[in-house]
C-alpha cells in the first residue's frame, strides 16, 4: 500500500469517528463507549506554600493567565500567605500539559510580595483555556497595596486599605470592605464594588456595574451594561453606552454626573440637601419631588433644569433615548 493509500484511510477513518462523536443520535446507537473529557481537580491542597514576613504596608504583586486571584485581609498571621493551586484536565483534543511549560514565581523583593504563573512559550499569554488553571489566594495585613491581574478568571479583593489595581480580560472582579484608591478594569465582565472608603474608578467594556455602601469618589463607566449603585454617600460619575442608571444616595457631597446614550437615568437623593439639578432626556418623571421643594425650574426642548432648596450641588443627568426620574426620600 503506498503512502497516499494510508493517508486516505487515515482520513477517512477520522472523519468517520468525528460523525459518530458529534451526531447524537449515532452516538447513541454506537457500541464504542465515548470517554468524555476528565477534569482532575486538586484544589483541596495547594500546589505551592509560600509565607513571607512583611513591615507596614507592604505590596503584593499577582498575576495569573487561566485562574482567579482572591486576596484578603488576615492580620492575626502578621505577614503574608501566598497559597497556589493548580487545576488540570484532560480532553481528547488537547492532550496533557505539562508544569513545566509554566513559568512559576513565588518570592519576596524588599516589602513587595511577587506572585505569577507565566506561559514560557508565548510570553506569558494563556494556553488553550480550560487545560490548566493557577488560583491564587493569598492573606495579606490590612495596610496592603495590591496589584492583581488574570487573563481568564475572576479576581476578589477583601478587607484591605491601600493603594489597588485589579484588571481581567475574562471574568466578574469583586472588591468588598477595603479603602484607599481603587482602580478596577475588566474587557468582559461585570463589577461589584461594595463597603468601599476612599476614590473608586472602575471601568468595563462588557458588563455590569454594582454599586453598595460606597463612601467617597466613585467614578464608573460602562460600554455595554447597567449601572447600580446603593446607598452612596459621596460623590458619583457614572456612565454608559446602552444601559439604565440606578443611584441612591445616602448623602451626597460635592456633585453627581450620570450619563447614558440608550437607557434611564433614576435618581433618588435625600431630601435634607440643595440641588441645582440639569437634565437632557426625551421624558421627565419628577412626580417624586414635591414641589414645595422647588425653588424654581426651567425648561426646554428636551431640556430640565431644577433648583431645590436653594441648592448649589450640582446634579447632571442626560440620555439620549430614554427617561430621568428624580425621587426626594424623607
Amino acid at each position: 500500500m503506498n503512502i497516499a493509500n494510508v493517508h486516505f484511510i487515515k482520513l477517512a477513518l477520522l472523519f468517520t469517528f468525528s460523525f459518530v462523536l458529534f451526531d447524537g443520535t449515532m452516538a447513541r446507537q454506537a457500541s464504542v463507549n465515548i470517554v468524555m473529557p476528565v477534569t482532575e481537580n486538586v484544589m483541596d491542597d495547594p500546589y505551592r506554600s509560600e509565607f513571607f514576613q512583611v513591615d507596614s504596608s507592604p505590596k503584593i504583586s499577582v498575576k495569573t493567565i487561566n485562574g482567579n486571584v482572591d486576596v484578603y485581609r488576615n492580620s492575626a498571621i502578621n505577614g503574608v500567605q501566598v497559597d497556589l493551586y493548580v487545576e488540570r484536565s484532560f480532553s481528547l483534543w488537547s492532550g496533557t500539559r505539562n508544569l513545566d511549560n509554566y513559568r512559576i514565581i513565588i518570592q519576596k523583593r524588599g516589602n513587595h510580595i511577587i506572585a505569577s504563573v507565566e506561559d514560557r512559550s508565548r510570553g506569558g499569554s494563556a494556553r488553550r483555556s480550560g487545560d490548566i488553571q493557577f488560583h491564587f489566594v493569598v492573606q495579606v495585613p490590612a495596610d496592603a497595596s495590591t496589584d492583581l491581574r488574570t487573563i481568564n478568571g475572576n479576581i476578589e479583593l477583601d478587607g484591605v486599605k491601600g493603594t489597588h489595581f485589579l484588571q481581567n480580560q475574562n471574568g466578574e472582579i469583586f472588591v468588598n470592605n477595603s479603602g484607599g484608591e481603587i482602580r478596577v478594569l475588566s474587557a468582559t465582565g461585570s463589577l461589584k464594588l461594595n463597603y468601599l472608603q476612599g476614590s473608586i474608578f472602575a471601568k468595563t467594556v462588557t458588563g455590569e456595574i454594582n454599586i453598595a455602601d460606597n463612601e467617597g469618589e466613585v467614578r464608573v463607566r460602562s460600554t455595554s451594561g447597567s449601572i447600580s449603585v446603593e446607598r452612596m454617600n459621596g460623590n458619583l460619575a457614572a456612565a454608559t453606552t446602552s444601559g439604565n442608571i440606578v443611584s441612591d444616595f445616602t448623602d451626597v457631597t460635592t456633585g453627581i454626573y450620570l450619563e447614558t446614550v440608550s437607557g434611564n437615568v433614576n435618581l433618588t437623593i435625600p431630601a435634607d440637601n440643595g440641588y441645582d439639578i440639569k437634565g437632557k432626556a426625551l421624558q421627565f418623571d419628577i412626580s417624586g419631588i414635591q414641589q414645595a421643594s422647588i425653588t424654581r425650574q426651567s425648561r426646554g426642548m428636551n431640556e430640565r433644569n431644577i433648583v431645590l432648596r436653594d441648592g448649589d450641588i450640582p446634579v447632571q443627568m442626560s440620555t439620549v433615548s430614554g427617561t430621568i426620574r428624580v425621587l426626594e426620600k424623607h
